[in-house]
C-alpha cells in the first residue's frame, strides 16, 4: 500500500480552485510566470497558504460562551450545538474594528472556511507558531466530526463542512479582527505519514536534521536519540543569546492587537522577563508560569518533510512543551518551546535535559518552502524568540551583561526634576540661589537597576556632567572608545564629547553629586596642574534618541592652568581644543553626541564661569 503524506502547498491551492476549500476570496487567478509563477495574484490569500499547511482565518463575529465547553458531535453542525445553549450563555459580539478577547473567557468564532474531504482525507490543526508564543488555547472543531483538532471524510464525505475555532487567552490577551489566522491546517492523504525511527535514521543519513551550533555558527550535525520519537533538548547556556535562556510571561494587561499593521510595534521586555543563565546554575521555573525556552539543537527541515514537535511528553517534565508544534518544510533555526510546567512544585531544568520529541512526516514536494518566499518571521531564529507582534529582543542589552547597564543608579521622578526647570528641552542656565533645592532634589533620589530605569520614561537617571576649560579660551574634547565592553552603550559609540560624566552610584553616599563628580573626573581623565571647583552651571534635557530622554544633564564647568590626558578606556583619544575651532567646525553637526551639540553654542558663558570661578582645589 502507498504510503500516506501531506499536501504540498500547490495541492492546497488547487483544492481552493475546485472548491474543495471555499474562502471569501473572489480571485482565484494565477501569476503564470517570475518569481510567484503558480500562486494566487491575491497576496492575502497567498501568504495562508503555507508550504505543508494553510491558514485558517476567522470570520466577521464570534460567540462568547458562559459555563461548560461543548464539543463537536457526529450528528450535528456546531452551530445546531451553539444553539441548544441558553441565549444568555452565547453573547454573540462583532470583530469588526477589533474584539478584546479576555483571559478567563472562552470564544467561539467560525472560521472563514468550509472543508469538503476527498476520500482517505483528513485534516489536524494547530495553533499558528505566533499563536503558540502568546499562549492561547486553540481547539478546531468541524461540522459533524466529534473530534477535536482532526476532521477526517469518514464522518461525512462530498459535503462542505463549516470550521470553527475555541479560543481561549492565556496570560496575554489579544484583539482579533476580521481575518485574524489562529490556526493552521495540514491535509493528510492515506495513512501511515509519519516516518519509523529506521526511516529518519536513514533520512539524516542522507540529509541531517539537527546540528549544533560552533561558537563562529557553524552548523555539526549530532548524534540522534531516540525515545518514541526523536528527542530535542534544552539550552540551558544561551551561549548565542547572552546568556538570555528563556523568557517568562509577565502579568500585563494591555493586549496584543494582531492587526497585521502591528507587527513589530511591541517591547518585548513590556511583556516577557527574561531569564538568564548565572554560573551554569539550573533554570528554576514556576508551577503554573508561561516560559518561552530554546532547543539545543538547531532543526533543518528537508523540502519534502515536515515535523511536529509534540505537546506533552514523558520523556521531561510535567506540563505543555509546546502551544504551536507543527513546522513546515525548509525550516532551519532553533526550536522554541512554549512551556507552561505543571507539576506541584516548581521545577529546575537543566542544560541538555530532554524537553520533548519530534514526530517526522513525509510531505508532497511544496513548490514553495518555509522562509522568505513564505512569508516567515522565524527562519533563523536563535534562543526563545516572541511572537512576530513584538520588535526584535537585544539580547545584550535585555541580559543585563553590560557592567554598566547591571548596576544600580540614583533615579529621581520625573516631575519632580523637571520642575527645577522652565524649558521643555535644551540647555537651561539655574539661578545661583536655586543651586542648593536643585542638588537636595537629586540626592533625595532612590535607586534602581540600570536596565529597568534605561527605558522607563517615569524616573529620570541625573548625570552630572562636567565641562574642563583650560585658561587660554580652550576646551576638553574627546572621541568616545568603541568597545561595549570598555564604554556600555553602543548608542554612543564614536561621537565626539565636550563632557565627560556618569551616572550616581551608591557608593557614591553620602554626598552622592560631589563624590561622582570626584570619581568620573579621577576615572576618565588626568589633570597636571591647579583647578577651580566644579560650579554647577544648568541642566540639561534632550528628547533627540532614547538614551537622552531617560537622563537629565546637570552641567558642571570648571578651568586647569595644567593639561589634561584620557586615562579611562572609555575615552579613545582627547585634548583641549580652542574654543573658536570647536564652535566654528563645519562637521560638528555629525560629530558630535546629542549634549555636546546642545552645549556647543554656550561654550563662551561656559568658560567666562569657570574662568571667573577662583577657589582653586
Amino acid at each position: 500500500m502507498k504510503r500516506g503524506y501531506v499536501l504540498g502547498s500547490q495541492s492546497l491551492r488547487r483544492r481552493i480552485v475546485e472548491g474543495f476549500i471555499t474562502t471569501s476570496a473572489t480571485d482565484l487567478s494565477f501569476f503564470s510566470n517570475g518569481d510567484h509563477a503558480g500562486q494566487f495574484r491575491d497576496r492575502s490569500l497567498e501568504a495562508r497558504i503555507q508550504p505543508a499547511s494553510m491558514d485558517l482565518v476567522c470570520g466577521d463575529e464570534a460567540f462568547v460562551l458562559d459555563g461548560v465547553v461543548f464539543g463537536p458531535e457526529a450528528e450535528k453542525t456546531v452551530y445546531a450545538r451553539l444553539l441548544e445553549l441558553p441565549r444568555r450563555r452565547r453573547q454573540k459580539v462583532s470583530l469588526a474594528g477589533g474584539f478584546e478577547m479576555k483571559r478567563g473567557f472562552t470564544y467561539l468564532l467560525p472560521l472563514e472556511e468550509r472543508i469538503t474531504f476527498k476520500k482517505n482525507e483528513w485534516i489536524k490543526s494547530s495553533p499558528k507558531s505566533t499563536m503558540g508564543r502568546l499562549f492561547p488555547k486553540n481547539r478546531l472543531f468541524v461540522d459533524y466530526n466529534p473530534c477535536i483538532d482532526e476532521a477526517n471524510s469518514v464522518y461525512r464525505p462530498d459535503t462542505p463542512l463549516q470550521s470553527w475555532l475555541l479560543v481561549q487567552p492565556g496570560p496575554i490577551n489579544l484583539i482579533a479582527h476580521p481575518g485574524t489566522a489562529f490556526n493552521q491546517v495540514r491535509f493528510f492523504h492515506g495513512v501511515d505519514a509519519r516516518l519509523t525511527t529506521a526511516e529518519i535514521l536513514a533520512l539524516s543519513a542522507e540529509q541531517p536534521l539537527l546540528y549544533t551550533r560552533d561558537a563562529d555558527g557553524t552548523l555539526t550535525p549530532v548524534q540522534l536519540f531516540f525515545q518514541d520519537g526523536l528527542q530535542i533538548h534544552l539550552d540551558g547556556q544561551g551561549k548565542h543569546t547572552s546568556g538570555i535562556v528563556g523568557l517568562r510571561v509577565r502579568q500585563n494587561p494591555m493586549p496584543i492587537d494582531l492587526h497585521p499593521d502591528k507587527v513589530g510595534t511591541y517591547a518585548a521586555e513590556d511583556f516577557f522577563e527574561p531569564l538568564v543563565q548565572r554560573d551554569h546554575r539550573p533554570l528554576h521555573l514556576e508551577h503554573g508560569e508561561h516560559y518561552l525556552l530554546a532547543s539545543k539543537e538547531v532543526m533543518r527541515i528537508p523540502p519534502g518533510f515536515n515535523v511536529e514537535l509534540q505537546r506533552y511528553s514523558r520523556v521531561g517534565f510535567s506540563g505543555a512543551v509546546d502551544q504551536a508544534g507543527f513546522i513546515d518544510p525548509g525550516f532551519q533555526a532553533d526550536l522554541v518551546f512554549e512551556y507552561t510546567p505543571d507539576e506541584p512544585t516548581g521545577v529546575e531544568l537543566r542544560d541538555g535535559m530532554p524537553m520533548s520529541r519530534v514526530d517526522v512526516f513525509r510531505n508532497e514536494l511544496p513548490d514553495k518552502v518555509y522562509g522568505e518566499q513564505s512569508g516567515s518571521h522565524y527562519q533563523g531564529q536563535v534562543g526563545p524568540k516572541t511572537a512576530k507582534y513584538f520588535a526584535p529582543l537585544d539580547h545584550a542589552f535585555a541580559a543585563g551583561n553590560i557592567q554598566k547597564l547591571s548596576r544600580d543608579v540614583l533615579v529621581q521622578d520625573a516631575r519632580i526634576l523637571l520642575q527645577q526647570r522652565t524649558m521643555k528641552e535644551g540647555f537651561e542656565f539655574i539661578d545661583g540661589t536655586k543651586i542648593s533645592s536643585l542638588e537636595a532634589a537629586v540626592a533625595q533620589g532612590f535607586f534602581q537597576s540600570r536596565y529597568d530605569c534605561e527605558t522607563d520614561p517615569l524616573v529620570l537617571q541625573p548625570i552630572p556632567y562636567i565641562l574642563i576649560f583650560g585658561n587660554d579660551e580652550t576646551v576638553f574634547t574627546y572621541v568616545r572608545a568603541e568597545n561595549i565592553r570598555d564604554y556600555g552603550d553602543a548608542r554612543l559609540f564614536g561621537k565626539h564629547s565636550l563632557g565627560v560624566g556618569g551616572h550616581i552610584g551608591r557608593n557614591d553616599a553620602p554626598d552622592y553629586l560631589q563624590r561622582c563628580l570626584e570619581r568620573e573626573l579621577n576615572e576618565e581623565v588626568a589633570i597636571t596642574g591647579n583647578t577651580t571647583s566644579p560650579y554647577l552651571a544648568g541642566t540639561l534635557m534632550c528628547y533627540d534618541k532614547p538614551v537622552d530622554r531617560v537622563h537629565f544633564g546637570l552641567i558642571y564647568v570648571f578651568s586647569t592652568d595644567g593639561s589634561i590626558t584620557p586615562c579611562e578606556t572609555a575615552l579613545h583619544s582627547g585634548r583641549l581644543e580652542p574654543l573658536a575651532n570647536v564652535m566654528h567646525d563645519e562637521h560638528s553637526a555629525q560629530k558630535y553626541e546629542t549634549w555636546s551639540k546642545a552645549l556647543l553654542p554656550h561654550l563662551p558663558a561656559f568658560y567666562k564661569i569657570a574662568t571667573h570661578n577662583k577657589q582653586v582645589i
